[in-house]
């Protein structure tokens, strides 16, 4: 007898186990003592959010659902927190119920997306980068991460691509011209990707990674004035890496100064 109540409390500690693995809290969420309004408790949800507290986020985006079973922002934010809190699953069916509510819902096509990149189904994720961009062609975040995720599955080439297209059709971004600067650079295409870099600094002259990034392709150009010009500046808006690189510039301004003192003491004796 023991040991079939042993088997049965294993049984169902399993069971509750297993459930829980793709809900963040199970238990019944109730309406305020007095109610508020479907945005209200979406508003609230935000806060929520805002503040770290997840779990009181789910419950009043599932409140504003319940007052208003169509409401599609609620399942869209409900699925965002559900995947900040690893929830992915979760996440796909919040983001899914939105989609069937609004189909023209770009970003919880982008959101789900992403849901599925962090759940291994690639192909899913494409499909649902590419219906964002069908839906919103100047939303940039689907362009970026179809990029990056093409670039994981060894497709540098469409990478490049979508970054071009971003660039076509959207606002510009410094995320957006680094990753096109350090794509082409991986496929040492680096008179390209210091062009990229250039473009992307003529936006956001004051963000370090694009000056290192040209840098670092200058360098390989053979440009190691430019290089170091563009360290230089890099290290000077706080980038600890370009830091390790100045040491090469040292040596290259030495070189420099001994190239015209040479140059300086030939000219003297032709005289």
């Amino acid at each position: 007898m023991k040991n079939i109540i042993l088997i049965i409390l294993v049984l169902l500690s399993s069971c509750g186990f297993s459930q829980r693995q793709n809900n963040w809290r199970d238990g019944h969420v109730e309406l305020d003592s007095i109610p508020l309004t479907a945005y209200e408790y979406k508003e609230r949800g935000k806060r929520k959010s805002a503040n770290g507290d997840k779990q009181g986020a789910i419950d009043d985006y599932t409140r504003a659902i319940m007052v208003e079973p169509t409401y599609d922002t609620a399942y869209h934010n409900r699925g965002v927190v559900r995947a900040d809190i690893g929830y992915y699953k979760d996440a796909i069916l919040d983001y899914t119920k939105a989609i069937e509510i609004n189909p023209h819902f770009a970003a919880s096509y982008f959101s789900r997306a992403n849901a599925k990149v962090d759940l291994r189904d690639n192909k899913g994720a494409l499909s649902d980068y590419s219906k964002a961009i069908e839906l919103n062609p100047r939303f940039i975040d689907p362009y970026v991460n179809r990029g990056v995720l093409k670039s994981e599955m060894g497709d540098y080439e469409g990478e490049i691509a979508d970054y071009h297209l971003a660039i076509k059709h959207c606002e510009p971004s410094v995320n957006l011209y680094n990753n096109l600067g350090r794509a082409l650079y991986a496929l040492e295409r680096f008179k390209e990707s210091a062009e990229a870099y250039g473009e992307g600094i003529k936006y956001f002259p004051e963000d370090y990674r694009l000056y290192y990034g040209r840098g670092l392709a200058r360098k390989r150009l053979g440009d190691r004035k430019g290089a170091c010009e563009d360290w230089v500046k890099s290290s000077e808006l706080g980038c600890t890496q370009a830091n390790i690189l100045l040491p090469l510039c040292d040596e290259y301004i030495k070189e420099e100064n001994d190239s015209l003192k040479k140059e300086k003491e030939s000219a003297n004796k032709i005289e």
